[in-house]
């Protein structure tokens, strides 16, 4: 159990390392690409500046339009619930307005009323909704056409939350413009309100007066023939049963006959939308008739005027609250369920219907379809009343037949006054509607106050400025980063299984003024980090091969050419020559030789020219102003370096100089451009593989050190990270490496 709890600390720890050097990775490779990062960064501000400083300002007018929801009848009897509920919802209502707001009709009164109010403007300059431009600062109204296009496709008109509103919005460059648009749009459609509500009431006036003459001549006639029968016969009143019967009666047959007015009236409506539809279309109305006349509709709307005048009749047969209470709750819901599934019809059926109507021919098209849906619904509530007339009439036959006659006149005189009465008060209240001129819209906000410009909104823009270009700066890192197949870190290289011996810190970050005099660090500046680097290179090479006898020749290559192995194998033999080392510096690189240019000498006399014994030892060995390090160039440049290098004559060479010097460290070509390192690794003691960060290819190191792995794995002694960024890369950690390393003011270094 112990053991376990051990296993599972150690595997938690593990993955918290394993979690911190993930994060540490994500820093180094921002740190790594900070200058690109702040460069996108700002680009991306400039950009952002400059678009909001060229974006159009733009601004919102909105008005805001009240509208009544109209009487679904104009004739509805306040007895008998007759309600025709054609717009199904306060809210469908209010979409259907929005659509006769949207309507060709009302968006050509707009247009032309927009361009008569234009005709007095001198300079269109300032005008951009209602104008088009035609040349440098010139500009022409649009047509009429034009416009009320536009209108259809920029005018947003939307019901308001919680009010029995409409909102007529518009956006644009100049709100003293945009501002005039949806205030003439509101007030055309309010005017355009009131003349259909003062035409309806006109119509309906002449109508109600027409009928009201002729029931008051029939309600005359009823009088005057009972009051005869009763001087004749002598038979003057009924019993209670019979007045009783007589009463309801009466009430069913104003109820029936108040129904048949309405149906004549919408019928007369209809006659005349039809004649309006024939001038245009002559199908148009057939077709809209046609989908209304669907039985599901006639069915639901049977069933609704059954329940309510069941509900009537219940309730004129109890006078006790309760019962009427649940008599009326019951009825309530199931009419309400009715009448929504009855809603949704109508309304999916008129939304297809007004959706294959041209633009200019919906308004007419709901016309119809309202008066029809409205006509088929009072005809079923004709056919219902008429049915329980029936009911009642059977039982009216039934009375005495000494007072039957008496019945029949005082149940025609009772109809024709109630009907009568009831068409006078719709009368009166046509006319003073009428006086009135109320429509069912109101303007309630002209929309004159402006709320400032709606766009371009500068702070969002400049958040989303920041946010894009950190998050363009990160992608361009972290792409560059998955992109770039070179070598990062020496965690990189340990990953794959190479040895890494050391890393040489960059010189860009470690000293202050870089040039190739600088090359040769740990003689210019031996207290640097950079030589402190290569003195841990020094001591890990002395301890990376545990033999009888100590490595002396030490060979270094690379896996490409420009990975600072030159350097490398400069600044490690001038570390082994500051030990107290006889030091030798040789380069083999008789391809393309760098020694002598770093040590400011002549090339030749040198190697090559020793090898052809046209030298002595004297006159190839330099040596430099570091004490103990001597150095041989690569001498004449050879047609066949190869065949030289693996000579018997460089082998008894590299055997005398182990005789003259404690350690040679041997500075040679690139592995994989030729083959010179391949012949100097299987004489050399040990062999120190250079790559460089951020430079050398990740897969061609690979191959490299497992090609010399392959040859003599006890001869490669570990690889060189060179160059590498350790305050970008291992920022955190930099600052106690140079803390360290940093010399005191009196020259030596710090040890607290």
């Amino acid at each position: 159990m112990k053991n376990h709890n051990l296993l599972e600390k150690e595997l938690l720890e593990e993955d918290f390392e394993s979690d911190q050097r993930n994060i540490m990775d994500y820093i180094g490779i921002v740190r790594g690409n900070l200058l690109p990062i702040i460069l996108i960064f700002i680009i991306s501000m400039i950009v952002t500046y400059i678009y909001i400083k060229n974006y159009t300002t733009n601004y919102r007018a909105t008005t805001i339009v009240k509208i009544d929801k109209p009487r679904s009848g104009i004739l509805e009897s306040q007895s008998l619930s007759l309600n025709v509920n054609l717009s199904g919802t306060l809210e469908r209502f209010l979409l259907n307005q929005i659509e006769v707001m949207k309507s060709y009709y009302i968006r050509d009164i707009v247009s032309r009323t927009i361009l008569d109010s234009m005709k007095t403007v001198q300079n269109l300059k300032g005008f951009t909704f209602v104008t088009t431009k035609v040349g440098e600062n010139e500009y022409k109204l649009l047509s009429q056409e034009a416009l009320r296009r536009k209108l259809l496709e920029n005018v947003k008109i939307d019901v308001k939350k919680n009010v029995d509103a409409v909102t007529v919005s518009l956006e644009g460059l100049s709100f003293h413009e945009i501002q005039m648009v949806v205030n003439i749009y509101s007030n055309v459609f309010v005017e355009y309100s009131k003349e259909i509500n003062k035409e309806d009431l006109i119509n309906v006036k002449k109508f109600l007066e027409v009928e009201k003459d002729k029931k008051y001549n029939e309600l005359s006639i009823s009088e005057v023939a009972l009051e005869d029968f009763q001087k004749r016969s002598g038979y003057v009143v009924l019993d209670n049963q019979s007045k009783l019967l007589i009463e309801s009666i009466s009430n069913y047959d104003e109820k029936k006959n108040m129904a048949v007015i309405e149906l004549k009236a919408t019928d007369n409506e209809l006659m005349n939308l039809k004649k309006e539809s024939d001038k245009s279309d002559p199908s148009l109305y057939d077709y809209v008739s046609g989908k209304v006349a669907e039985p599901y509709i006639t069915e639901l709307q049977r069933q609704i005027a059954e329940l309510e005048i069941k509900r009537d009749i219940d309730l004129s047969t109890t006078t006790d609250t309760r019962v009427k209470d649940k008599i009326t709750s019951d009825a309530r819901t199931k009419i309400e369920m009715l009448r929504k599934n009855l809603e949704e019809k109508t309304e999916v059926m008129r939304v297809g219907v007004l959706s294959e109507t041209p633009d200019e021919k919906r308004q007419l098209s709901q016309k119809i379809f309202d008066g029809k849906l409205k006509a088929s619904s009072l005809q079923t509530t004709i056919r219902s009343i008429t049915d329980v007339l029936k009911k009642y009439e059977s039982e009216f036959d039934k009375l005495p037949s000494q007072s039957i006659e008496l019945a029949k006149l005082e149940r025609k005189r009772k109809s024709n006054e109630k009907l009568y009465l009831a068409l006078e008060e719709k009368y009166q209240e046509a006319t003073i509607n009428e006086r009135s001129r109320l429509g069912y819209a109101e303007l309630l906000d002209p929309g004159y106050d402006s709320i400032g410009p709606i766009s371009p909104n500068k702070n969002l823009i400049l958040m989303s400025g920041i946010v894009i270009g950190i998050a363009l700066g990160l992608g361009f890192a972290f792409g560059r980063n998955y992109l770039d197949k070179s070598i990062k870190s020496p965690d990189q290289l340990e990953a794959a299984g190479a040895s890494v011996l050391s890393w040489i810190p960059s010189f860009k970050e470690l000293v202050e003024v870089h040039s190739p005099e600088t090359d040769f660090i740990v003689e210019l500046k031996p207290s640097s980090t950079v030589s402190e680097a290569f003195k841990a290179l020094r001591t890990r090479i002395q301890y990376s091969k545990i033999e009888d006898e100590p490595i002396k020749t030490i060979l270094v290559t690379s896996t490409i050419p420009s990975e600072g192995k030159t350097i490398v194998s400069t600044n490690l033999a001038g570390s082994f020559a500051l030990m107290g080392k006889r030091t030798l510096l040789l380069d083999c690189d008789l391809r393309k030789p760098r020694i002598h240019n770093l040590m400011k000498s002549d090339r030749y006399p040198g190697l090559s020219d020793k090898l052809f014994e046209n030298v002595t030892f004297e006159d190839v060995i330099r040596k430099t102003k570091l004490e103990n390090l001597s150095y041989i160039t690569s001498g004449t440049i050879p047609p066949n370096p190869s065949e030289l290098l693996g000579s018997l004559q460089m082998k008894h060479l590299l055997e005398e100089l182990k005789k003259m010097f404690d350690m040679i460290v041997i500075d040679s070509p690139p592995f994989i451009s030729v083959t010179d390192s391949e012949i100097l690794f299987n004489v050399c003691d040990g062999t120190i593989l250079v790559s460089r960060a951020n430079l050398t290819p990740f897969d061609a190191f690979i191959k490299t050190y497992k090609r010399l792995y392959k040859i003599n794995p006890r001869n490669i002694l570990g690889c060189v990270l060179n160059d590498f960024a350790i305050k970008s890369s291992y920022g955190y950690y930099y600052n106690y490496y140079y803390y360290y390393s940093k010399p005191s003011r009196t020259g030596k270094k710090s040890l607290s």
